[in-house]
């Protein structure tokens, strides 16, 4: 009977090695220290969504408010050099435009506001990423950089992410306005006299206008060579954006869940991110 229950314990130790307790709490925390980073970044995008909904919160923040694309910002800056002299009137002349410098801030400020406003709509798309995400290393994740977590959602479903916030932004793109104005009707007023501005530059009919400006604003003239089309649609644009400042914001907040035990708010990231105290 002893030899029986002594081959049982052997046998039992070749099916179930044994584990040092730094091993085992490895293997079995691998689960939970999972739960903790998807519970870091549901919290982050709780704390982002939140603060950049508020009035300015894209606006007057450098880290994350959304400039015009770089082909507008080249564009405004030879229309704002066309404004200054006479021959430049007369280019603008002779495509009707009527924009100016201060189309360019309107822009800016709308695609802001329209981010604003859109920002809470992005906390359910980001929670099914999350949900839905697979962390394949959650040891090395928590053990790894200061927005590993953060990068490691980016990485894996950026474009997925993309596609699900588009709706929403592109929403508030055609709601959000000033004096009546919407982000998407601005951007459109603004392409069309673009396109026409450059439609002048390659046209027969306007070289006798952009002789006259070279020969008297040298300068302004190369600005204005400088001139690329650019398509009516932005949504695209300011939804990679916004997307981009939410991940800047989540960020930051993972790096708070990691520093300040103040910022775990809940039992399982007070047991995960506690293993970074003694780090």
């Amino acid at each position: 009977m002893k030899n029986i229950f002594a081959k049982g314990i052997i046998a039992g130790m070749l099916v179930f090695p044994i584990y040092s307790c730094e091993e085992a709490a490895s293997i079995l925390g691998n689960g939970d220290t999972a739960s903790g980073l998807k519970s870091a970044l549901s919290v982050g995008i709780d704390t982002a969504a939140s603060r950049l909904h508020k009035k300015d919160g894209y606006l007057k923040d450098v880290a994350v408010k959304i400039g015009v694309p770089d082909e507008a910002a080249t564009a405004f800056n030879a229309i704002n050099s066309l404004s200054s002299t006479s021959a430049g009137k007369a280019v603008l002349s002779a495509v009707g435009s009527n924009i100016n410098g201060s189309m360019e801030q309107t822009i800016d400020t709308l695609f802001n506001r329209a981010a604003e406003d859109a920002a809470p709509k992005s906390v359910g798309v980001f929670k099914d990423a999350i949900t839905g995400m697979s962390i394949n290393d959650a040891e090395g994740i928590l053990f790894g950089a200061d927005n590993a977590a953060t990068e490691y959602l980016k990485t894996n479903t950026y474009t997925g992410l993309q596609s699900a916030f588009h709706p929403a932004i592109t929403a508030s793109l055609n709601t959000v306005n000033i004096a009546g104005v919407t982000a998407t009707d601005a951007w459109k007023t603004f392409a069309n006299y673009n396109n026409q501005l450059c439609d002048l530059i390659n046209s027969t009919g306007g070289q006798a206008v952009m002789l006259g400006l070279q020969l008297a604003d040298k300068s302004t003239y190369n600005k204005v060579c400088s001139i690329q089309p650019t398509t009516n649609d932005l949504s695209d644009y300011v939804t990679g954006k916004a997307l981009d400042g939410l991940f800047t914001k989540v960020t930051d907040q993972e790096y708070q869940i990691r520093y300040n035990v103040n910022a775990r708010v809940n039992d399982v990231l007070k047991r995960v991110f506690g293993r970074l105290d003694n780090k």
